[in-house]
């Protein structure tokens, strides 16, 4: 049940670093009201039991339920919950629209990227109503909450801190706050983000099994490099965002690289990158999330950012950079599709050791086990190659 999980949550997560990657490059500040929890509030000496009976007792007033969101809020929600608005968390529609089984009626919402994401990918052929969910509640670049409150959402699912529920809250729209850190593994934090689903809307997902695959993968992957010595791994370079206005690595390169057995090079690097540190690092191996536009073609003819040389870098040299997948999401962020992207990882980082894994089967069973889907070879192309035009617009 959803207490047991709270319990875990509290004593598993600390809420300091609320936001990373694939929503904005800002910090958000945890929220510091009475309504916060977080580990610190919870002292040794309470027992499980007693914090069940807090959570229990008196919340089921007048019809409306309250739940203990990511941040540690309390969230009153309404009886029933029939039109869902996503804010900032560019993955969620698609894994909302997994959770749901391809139906996406109850989603009124969701931010253009999450559109452009869904236009360039097999989301929009798994659940063809994505397209139509409106985005006008972020047009310009920035939240419009009248916008928002013409689609009437019973309930907002957003990333961010106390400003943004503070916008919520004054609107009065009860807004459940998800969490890119609930987990150390981007696989975790999509199970949590679907467990908070199934606790806010009272349903269980339609789609199960995806962590035991994640799991079973990652015992594979590592027992294949097992035998890689130190001095041999390959040292890769995760870059999240690469724009002219932003080259930062993003928080999810670290499980990647841990799960899949090479060195980080950029591991702690925080805020903007330059080349210097580029060339001190020196990867042997480059993977770009499609939340940057840059492909590996613009690292080996120098056509990324304006007097950045790249031509002197191991992986450039050895044309060794890769640009991740975009299947129901981008294969960087949490999404529904990352153990797919384990294999992928792995398969490029260490193909030695990975000769008979065919990705492109492994994303046809995968597609067939998960969602029910007959991927052509087209499809598969797709997922593999994305185009142009598919990184991140607004933030």
């Amino acid at each position: 049940g959803f207490m047991k999980r709270y319990i875990k949550f509290l004593a598993g997560i600390s809420l300091l670093s609320l936001l990373t990657g694939c929503t904005s490059n800002n910090t958000a500040t945890t929220g510091k009201t009475s309504g916060n929890v977080s580990n610190e509030s919870v002292p040794d000496t309470v027992s499980k039991e007693s914090v069940l009976n807090q959570a229990t007792d008196g919340k089921q007033k007048s019809g409306k339920r309250v739940i203990i969101d990511q941040y540690g809020y309390e969230v009153e929600l309404p009886e029933k919950i029939e039109r869902i608005a996503i804010h900032r968390l560019l993955p969620l529609p698609s894994v909302y629209a997994v959770y749901k089984g391809g139906n996406v009626d109850g989603l009124v919402s969701m931010p253009p990227d999450s559109l452009i994401a869904a236009q360039n990918s097999i989301l929009s052929k798994y659940a063809p109503d994505i397209l139509n969910v409106s985005t006008d509640y972020y047009k310009g670049g920035e939240l419009n909450m009248e916008e928002l409150l013409k689609l009437k959402p019973d309930v907002v699912f957003y990333a961010g801190g106390d400003k943004e529920r503070q916008q919520f809250e004054n609107a009065g729209i009860p807004a459940v706050g998800f969490s890119t850190t609930a987990d150390t593994s981007t696989i975790g934090v999509m199970e949590k983000w679907i467990e908070q689903m199934e606790d806010v809307l009272g349903e269980e997902s339609k789609v199960n099994g995806i962590a035991e695959y994640a799991a079973e993968t990652e015992k594979e992957i590592l027992s294949r490099i097992s035998d890689i010595p130190e001095k041999d791994r390959v040292k890769v370079l995760m870059i999240g965002h690469y724009s002219d206005t932003n080259f930062t690595l993003g928080g999810f390169g670290e499980y990647w690289t841990d799960a899949t057995g090479s060195i980080n090079v950029g591991k702690g690097a925080e805020g903007n990158i330059n080349m210097e540190q580029v060339y001190a690092w020196n990867p042997d191996k480059i993977f770009v999330s499609t939340l940057s536009d840059f492909f590996p073609e613009d690292f080996y003819n120098n056509t990324t950012v304006e007097g950045a040389d790249w031509s002197g870098v191991s992986a450039v040299i050895n044309k060794e950079v890769y640009k991740f997948p975009l299947g129901m999401h981008r294969w960087w962020p949490p999404s529904t599709d990352a153990p797919l992207a384990l294999w992928w990882i792995a398969k490029n980082t260490y193909p030695d050791k990975f000769k008979d894994i065919s990705i492109e089967d492994k994303t046809k069973e995968y597609y067939k086990k998960f969602y029910d889907m007959e991927l052509s070879d087209e499809d598969i192309d797709a997922i593999l190659h994305p185009v142009k035009g598919v990184g991140r617009h607004y933030y």
